[in-house]
């Protein structure tokens, strides 16, 4: 069967009928197989992952860069890795990242069941562009809600946005993500709802989660949101953050960050996102470079969804230039 053949009957077949363009009858005159066996063979080459097959239509607003993917998933070890640049014209990063996290969600939506959401503008971008379609999923908040980064364009949480474009429910968390001080946090956090919400996001299958860098856009915002005292400051930056998912700080080696920051945060933790099989980070814009590697770093991410200038800066900041693609 064509499945035991050899790697090395499956590349020599996929190459000289993919790359030399031959027919499969020309692939078995030249390999001195039937042309039952040929078809048997490269359709072996597609499962086992040796042919991977790429569709790119030409009327989207948005082009994938395959090299600078599979760099990104040999480098970081990820499972996948999306990259995009405009197809033609000028895009803004923002919206491309968005268009790109809402074709791997409709891709991957049969798999889930349960799919959990972060804040901020590249996750506004992402369900401002998944299309409405009936699903069987439940969407979950990752955090606390905070009104000056969780707001979809309709109105409402990102989180009911999603919701409503999936046609179901959406499950509610009610208690700031952000907040003034340990004592308020430990409060809030000793609710019943407030421990249940936690926990089931801590359960989700999927999640998607925006990727701050420090002192850029939203990770501004976050801090200025905690209050924190000038001691309290000078501690947080001695600590050398770098970036932040949900409002979780972590350093250039990916390591989470202690207080004065992490016990004014109600979201799960870093361990949390860990444990869940498949995190999406999302990232836009070059200036976000060192953000994304440090949460590169943190082992949490499994996808990432960047536009083209952001995946090089970080493949650079990691050492690893890259040619120019598109």
């Amino acid at each position: 069967m064509a499945a035991t053949r050899s790697v090395e009957t499956l590349v020599n077949a996929a190459r000289l009928y993919y790359e030399e363009g031959l027919s499969q009858g020309e692939v078995a005159r030249r390999m001195g197989l039937s042309s039952a066996t040929v078809s048997r063979v490269l359709a072996a080459a597609r499962e086992q992952g040796i042919v991977e097959v790429r569709i790119h239509d030409p009327r989207s607003p948005v082009r994938r860069v395959a090299e600078v993917e599979h760099r990104l998933v040999e480098r970081f070890g990820l499972t996948e890795a999306r990259v995009g640049t405009p197809n033609g014209g000028s895009a803004d990063a923002l919206p491309l990242v968005g268009r790109l996290a809402a074709d791997l969600f409709g891709e991957r939506l049969p798999q889930m069941r349960q799919v959990g959401l972060s804040w901020g503008s590249t996750l506004e971008a992402f369900v401002a562009e998944v299309p409405e379609r009936v699903a069987s999923v439940q969407v979950l908040p990752l955090a606390g809600g905070n009104p000056g980064l969780d707001m979809a364009g309709a109105g409402g949480t990102l989180v009911q946005a999603l919701a409503r474009r999936c046609g179901v429910q959406p499950s509610r968390f009610l208690a700031p993500a952000i907040v003034e001080s340990p004592q308020t946090k430990a409060a809030i956090a000793a609710e019943t709802a407030i421990r249940t919400a936690l926990e089931r996001a801590a359960q989700v299958d999927h999640a998607f989660v925006g990727i701050g860098t420090f002192g850029v856009r939203s990770s501004v915002t976050i801090v200025e949101d905690m209050l924190l005292s000038e001691a309290e400051l000078a501690t947080f930056l001695a600590q050398k953050p770098a970036g932040d998912i949900s409002g979780r700080f972590f350093d250039d080696a990916g390591a989470e960050l202690g207080p004065p920051t992490s016990d004014r945060v109600i979201a799960v933790s870093l361990d949390d996102l860990r444990r869940v099989p498949c995190v999406i980070g999302l990232a836009a814009g070059a200036e976000k470079a060192r953000g994304v590697l440090a949460a590169l770093h943190t082992g949490v991410l499994d996808v990432v969804v960047l536009d083209l200038a952001l995946a090089r800066a970080v493949l650079a900041r990691a050492g690893d230039d890259v040619a120019d693609q598109g």
